[in-house]
């Protein structure tokens, strides 16, 4: 997020730091609408770092749950 805000002139969205817990409790905005923080984890380590696995999960159940109380 913060790449595509800098690419069209803008400042970060999400500021610089660990994204292991404080960023990922709070909620941010980019041109009203809501900027979930994650962990991006790829690779052989993602089958070793169980706690990290359980934060990708929770990120996606809370960017899911806007998208599943809206009217069809």
């Amino acid at each position: 997020m913060n790449i595509l805000a800098r690419r069209v002139g803008e400042k970060a969205v999400i500021p610089a730091g660990s994204n292991l817990q404080d960023p990922r409790s709070r909620n941010f905005f980019w041109h009203n609408k809501r900027v979930f923080p994650s962990y991006l984890q790829a690779g052989p380590s993602f089958f070793i770092e169980k706690i990290k696995r359980k934060m990708i999960a929770e990120d996606i159940t809370a960017a899911m749950k806007p998208l599943m109380s809206c009217p069809i």
